[in-house]
């Protein structure tokens, strides 16, 4: 088996069409360690062992990107820049609002919609515009204030919209005097 290794930390790819290191943009070079079989030329006269040549075939055609000037070279692939840890920056900010949001919306819902509306019967209810949006809400919410709390630095709003959630669905099943 041939593999590509990264001679800057050594990661080892199996995929031989790979020319850089996905983590550092160095280029890869084949690890030969790896190898098990070398392709041959057949003889071509049993009898006359000095025409044996062994042949070692290339398994891949490394490309010339590094030559100065080529529009291919290593500058073009993409890498981690200031540009990507903002907008990385960014969804996490907005992961840490998101379930407060979503929590106050379901709240709002709840109180204007849902508790407002009168129906003949229980599946009438449960399978009203009103309710689904309500559990939507829920769903949604839950969701996003568990990858919150997992993912962003600041839990509160994440926290926040879970104990708003939780209350909701507790003053939802109480029965109301």
């Amino acid at each position: 088996m041939i593999m590509k290794r990264c001679p800057k930390c050594n990661i080892e790819y199996f995929d031989l069409t790979l020319e850089f290191c996905l983590e550092d943009g160095t280029r890869l070079a084949i690890n030969s360690a790896y190898r098990t079989e070398t392709p041959t030329v057949p003889r071509a006269n049993k009898s006359d062992l000095s025409t044996e040549k062994t042949v070692n075939l290339p398994y891949s055609r490394p490309a010339n990107t590094l030559e100065k000037g080529n529009a291919n070279s290593l500058h073009a692939f993409p890498q981690l820049t200031l540009t990507d840890e903002k907008s990385a920056q960014q969804r996490n900010q907005i992961l840490e609002i998101a379930p407060f949001i979503v929590a106050m919306t379901h709240n709002w819902w709840q109180w204007i919609y849902l508790n407002n509306q009168y129906y003949s019967s229980f599946s009438s209810y449960v399978l009203s515009a009103n309710f689904l949006m309500w559990l939507l809400l829920l769903a949604a919410g839950t969701i996003l204030g568990l990858l919150g709390i997992k993912r962003c630095q600041i839990k509160a709003f994440s926290i926040a919209g879970l104990v708003i959630l939780s209350i909701n669905l507790i003053l939802f099943i109480v029965p109301k005097r």
